[in-house]
């Protein structure tokens, strides 16, 4: 049995791969109406074209630095096209490894962009009454365990991703009252193209080490796709305000 209809609709960011295209394609396992967004076309189409019900996978591109100040505007075009929305999951991000000493203002704000402001500004306009079915709707936002525990190196990206915690905290205060839910995702490594370019940048020792400070080793996109669902289900429905460190005992 499903846990969502195709009459639920959920935008998902950054779905075009990683642990975005994993929570699109769950949600679409599970009757749901997905708005895949993403960067790469190429990607996007392919994942529609993998699909059995395409009619249930939408795809849309978009850079989500591009005209930040349009996202709410863009967001609301989708619902007008579309219908409104049951959920939203901001899962597109980049990561970036550099002591803290060294603090290039231009990649911080880039980070900052990508990993804090544009989910808070869509989580906004979601929050609009034309842009969500109302009391039951959810939005979970992918974080970090960075957030929590960088490690060095993670600096600028963990505090970005400790913005984005603590900006959905309060608008899980904000919103409770009208029955939508705010939750973060922190997921420790997962094995994610993101993932790979770390590893290839610090290279195997980094990768050993890490791997023995996770004793059911490291995570896979399913893990946080399946969380994810859960949290945007009616099984969840009490659930509000909440960070879940996903670290496999980490």
């Amino acid at each position: 049995m499903n846990v969502f209809s195709a009459s639920q609709r959920f935008l998902v960011t950054g779905a075009s791969s990683g642990i975005g295209r994993a929570i699109a394609l769950k949600l679409h396992e599970e009757g749901a109406t997905v708005i895949a967004h993403g960067r790469n076309s190429q990607r996007l189409e392919d994942l529609h074209a993998s699909m059995t019900s395409s009619e249930r996978m939408l795809i849309t591109q978009r850079d989500l630095l591009d005209d930040m100040e349009g996202l709410p505007e863009w967001l609301g075009e989708l619902c007008r096209s579309h219908g409104p929305l049951s959920g939203l999951i901001c899962a597109a991000g980049i990561t970036w490894n550099s002591p803290m000493h060294f603090y290039p203002l231009e990649k911080a704000h880039q980070l900052f962009d990508i990993c804090c402001h544009a989910p808070l500004m869509l989580g906004g306009a979601f929050c609009r009454k034309r842009n969500n079915t109302g009391s039951g709707a959810a939005i979970v936002y992918i974080a970090a365990a960075a957030a929590l525990q960088p490690n060095p190196g993670q600096g600028i990206y963990g505090a970005a991703k400790a913005a984005l915690v603590a900006g959905a905290r309060c608008q899980s205060m904000e919103l409770a009252r009208q029955g939508l839910r705010v939750n973060c995702i922190s997921p420790g490594l997962v094995k994610t193209p993101m993932f790979e370019e770390t590893a290839n940048l610090l290279g195997p020792a980094f990768v050993e080490r890490e791997g023995s400070l996770y004793p059911l080793g490291f995570g896979k996109p399913s893990d946080v796709a399946n969380l994810a669902c859960f949290l945007l289900s009616d099984k969840a429905r009490w659930l509000t305000g909440q960070n879940i460190v996903l670290n496999g005992g980490r």
